[in-house]
């Protein structure tokens, strides 16, 4: 019986650690200008877990101050399901403006079973075999991969965006200490040259990014964490 106890209290621990988990984390934005990196806005990531389900949103805005000079806003949203600890993605959409313009409007159509993705209803990619995940959720996949195969030093995804779907390889880049909120912190670094990515995260923060860094065409953006909440 105490043998039976202590093996149910060992699934538990290992199921609690790995489980996702509902938060919120804010952000300070900035841009490399011609008068050198600046923040110029805020970004909030939100996570919500219900009923074996996630809805993954973002969103990312310049300050007043700043829209006269550079006027960006950003939002995306990602949902699926999660069977068996592992991330389904169904649905992911985007809409990026800059000043007037709009920059990025599509939505994608995630069909696990069938391994395909559509684009705006239209456009149809296929590929043999695997999982799809959009360019939001990788976050996601990645923070419940590392914590399951922490020896593993590539993760490869099937990532879709608006071009298609294509096979990315994520490296760890080693380890590197940075200051969030005045507290100085561990955190594994990661890298995707193709994407144009590099992002840290942290056991501290639920194994999410407190550091983003994304190149978009000749926009250079940087994302550092001011504020972490777990949500009851």
């Amino acid at each position: 019986m105490k043998r039976y106890l202590i093996f149910i209290l060992i699934l538990f621990f290992s199921i609690t650690v790995q489980a996702m988990s509902s938060y919120t984390a804010n952000y300070d934005l900035y841009t490399k200008t011609d008068l050198g990196t600046l923040k110029v806005g805020n970004a909030k990531y939100e996570l919500t877990v219900t009923n074996h389900a996630y809805d993954f949103s973002s969103v990312a805005t310049t300050d007043e101050l700043w829209k006269t000079l550079y006027d960006y806003s950003r939002n995306e949203t990602s949902f699926g399901l999660i069977e068996d600890n592992k991330l389904i993605g169904s649905y992911y959409n985007i809409t990026e403006n800059q000043g007037n313009s709009v920059t990025n409007n599509y939505e994608i159509n995630i069909y696990p079973d069938e391994y395909y993705a559509s684009l705006n209803n239209e456009t149809i990619w296929k590929i043999g075999s695997g999982e799809i995940v959009d360019e939001l959720s990788i976050y996601l996949n990645i923070s419940e991969d590392i914590q399951k195969f922490p020896d593993k030093k590539v993760f490869t995804y099937h990532v879709v965006g608006k071009k298609g779907i294509r096979k990315q390889k994520f490296t760890i880049d080693g380890n590197e200490t940075i200051s969030v909120r005045n507290k100085e912190i561990e955190t594994i670094r990661i890298i995707c040259p193709e994407l144009r990515l590099i992002f840290n995260i942290s056991k501290d923060y639920n194994f999410m990014p407190v550091l983003i860094s994304k190149t978009n065409a000749e926009h250079q953006y940087r994302l550092t964490l001011k504020e972490f909440k777990k949500q009851s």
